[in-house]
């Protein structure tokens, strides 16, 4: 299935790509494409200038389908495609599975659904995150592409990405109307913040920076312990401002 909307004439590039430091790097062209014969100098370009963005912009109903037919992970932002990060540490792995196993039962009894990074979020008109737990209570579909009532959004930190997850992600997720509960995780230190929705429609922060804590998600019926999220783990302690006396 060939991604619609995207451009595909010789002298551009199709709108599918992953973000590599300050450069965009896209998928070798297929057999039979214009570029297919350039394919040795465009294996060595650094930068890649998309042409006519305007005409590149792909619908999210489109990328949903499209999506659900690729083999690897990708997200739509404002209308362009992203390719995720594919190859990960240890510790990120083993804190997105401890995650969704210890919301899982919770999540359960309440009558909503834990997935995984697969599960799609819709946070705009023309874009599409994939979070790395999700926990759905809305109404359950097996044909859906993606979450119909997301509550509970959790991102796991890497180096490439937790730039993008304090900013665009988080301010995404906040104007999102069925997300009461945002998570930011760090595998490799003892750091959990949690973005929590009030009555009002405002947000309060919370953190957690010690094993032996409490994380009280009443939204969804859980009381999680900080300890199972970093089980079989060995995070560091998380860095503490160190005071200095200017006193002559």
């Amino acid at each position: 299935m060939a991604l619609p909307n995207a451009v595909d004439v010789p002298g551009s590039f199709s709108a599918v790509g992953r973000i590599c430091g300050v450069s965009l790097c896209v998928p070798p062209p297929l057999p039979g494409h214009p570029l297919a014969n350039m394919l040795p100098r465009w294996r060595r370009q650094e930068r890649v200038t998309m042409a006519s963005p305007e005409k590149e912009l792909v619908s999210a109903d489109a990328f949903l389908a499209w999506a659900a037919t690729q083999k690897e992970r990708f997200e739509l932002v404002d209308g362009r495609v992203v390719r995720m990060m594919t190859a990960s540490k240890q510790s990120y792995n083993v804190v997105a599975a401890d995650t969704l196993a210890a919301l899982l039962p919770h999540a359960r009894r309440n009558g909503c659904r834990t997935t995984a990074s697969d599960t799609a979020v819709r946070t705009g008109p023309v874009t599409i995150r994939n979070p790395d737990v999700v926990v759905d209570c809305g109404p359950g579909n097996p044909e859906a592409l993606e979450a119909s009532t997301p509550t509970l959004v959790v991102e796991v930190s890497s180096p490439g990405t937790s730039a993008i997850d304090a900013t665009d992600k988080l301010d995404e997720y906040r104007s999102h109307g069925d997300i009461r509960l945002i998570r930011f995780v760090d595998p490799d230190v003892i750091s959990v913040k949690l973005y929590r929705r009030n009555l009002r429609g405002g947000w309060s922060v919370e953190k957690f920076d010690d094993l032996d804590q409490t994380i009280d998600l009443a939204e969804i019926g859980a009381v999680l312990m900080m300890g199972a999220i970093y089980e079989s783990l060995e995070p560091l302690p998380p860095p503490h401002l160190r005071l200095v006396d200017t006193a002559p």
